[in-house]
């Protein structure tokens, strides 16, 4: 029933949009939490659904095995609201936190997040030498000072984590 869920149609359509909405950084993300926004619907649709397959596997219903193997997804989207948590959290205390637990208590899932992060910090490093230009990268973003950090980090598909994830030793 899980996978028929993941087909409908609607729900398609909301991953998809969640997909694009988390490359654009938080201003995309707050405008969508608003209930009067046309793709609020979706926002929630496609969150709840993960949260409903992360809640199943916390309760012992479904295998985290199982989920790690069909539902990587669910991590990943996880991954990409993860720097915007706190944010979230303000209006929604308990937003993700089904998906935040098995991230964090299953070992292999733990591992997985790790690999979905490092991920997008190569693709924000890329993305942030394609707007920058290879050689101009260097100079105008200067990733050799702080400066140059943040401005590589606002090119970056999580945002503002640019920084955290540079700082942890994560794809360096």
């Amino acid at each position: 029933k899980i996978y028929d869920l993941r087909r409908e149609r609607e729900l398609r359509k909301a991953r998809r949009m969640l997909g694009e909405l988390t490359m654009g950084g938080w201003e995309g993300i707050q405008a969508v939490m608003d209930w009067d926004h046309k793709e609020n619907a979706h926002f929630r649709q496609v969150t709840s659904y993960w949260e409903m397959v992360a809640s199943f596997v916390n309760r012992g219903i479904f295998h985290p095995d199982v989920y790690l193997d069909t539902c990587g997804e669910g991590l990943y989207t996880f991954a990409a609201l993860r720097p915007h948590l706190s944010k979230i959290r303000e209006t929604s205390p308990r937003f993700m936190l089904q998906t935040e637990h098995v991230a964090n208590e299953h070992p292999a899932c733990r591992e997985r997040m790790e690999t979905i992060e490092k991920m997008m910090a190569s693709w924000g490093a890329e993305q942030a030498a394609a707007a920058c230009g290879e050689r101009e990268h260097e100079l105008a973003c200067g990733e050799h000072d702080e400066a140059g950090r943040k401005q590589a980090a606002a090119a970056h598909p999580i945002g503002e984590d640019a920084d955290r994830i540079r700082g942890s030793g994560i794809g360096e």
